[in-house]
């Protein structure tokens, strides 16, 4: 490193201390104006881009940063991109994607909006991915009557889960699931009262 040397935003203005560690620091002016003390390696890195004012920068082009919509974004992008986050393998794991427009938080906050209280981000058929056609806001009820892993009963024409049928007849939910899964009656002996 030497006087001048410019790395992203930032360009060395002199050699200040080694540390205990034998890590070299040096005074770096950033595009902005600010100076700021800063590791070496850090910044050769790529680690340290400017004085701080570009991350904030970035994150201000939105105002969003650290709200609901942007921890649902990120989120949404963690488990469908990142192979270590816990759920990747319910998501991106199985091939579900995030579109092309939504990799950028702008686009993803126009076609959705601020989320709405107590919902989340849903997407109506679950094996295809985040895209604008395919995701809507629901309450944690919606979302879990859309679940993958849910049994759907077809009657008269209609598709639903256990849970969904038997809130509209009317009749206890362990009580249809007994009758279909234990007993193996079909959905016409099952939903009678």
């Amino acid at each position: 490193m030497k006087k001048g040397d410019k790395h992203n935003l930032l360009r060395a203005v002199q050699f200040i201390k080694k540390d205990s560690h034998y890590r070299k620091y040096w005074k770096f002016k950033c595009n902005c104006g600010n100076t700021k003390d800063i590791r070496i390696d850090s910044v050769v890195k790529g680690i340290t881009k400017s004085c701080g004012c570009y991350n904030k920068s970035s994150h201000e082009k939105h105002g969003k940063y650290n709200t609901p919509i942007y921890r649902t974004w990120r989120s949404m992008k963690d488990r469908c991109l990142n192979k270590n986050h816990f759920a990747y393998k319910d998501y991106g794991g199985r091939g579900i994607k995030v579109c092309i427009k939504w990799l950028k938080f702008e686009n993803f906050y126009k076609d959705m909006g601020e989320r709405p209280h107590n919902k989340s981000l849903d997407r109506i058929d679950n094996n295809k991915g985040y895209s604008k056609d395919n995701c809507k806001w629901s309450t944690q009820k919606e979302q879990s009557n859309n679940k993958s892993n849910n049994h759907l009963i077809t009657f008269k024409g209609k598709t639903q889960n256990i849970t969904q049928w038997s809130e509209e007849l009317g009749i206890n939910r362990e009580t249809l699931y007994g009758r279909i899964n234990r007993r193996g009656l079909t959905p016409q002996e099952a939903f009678k009262n």
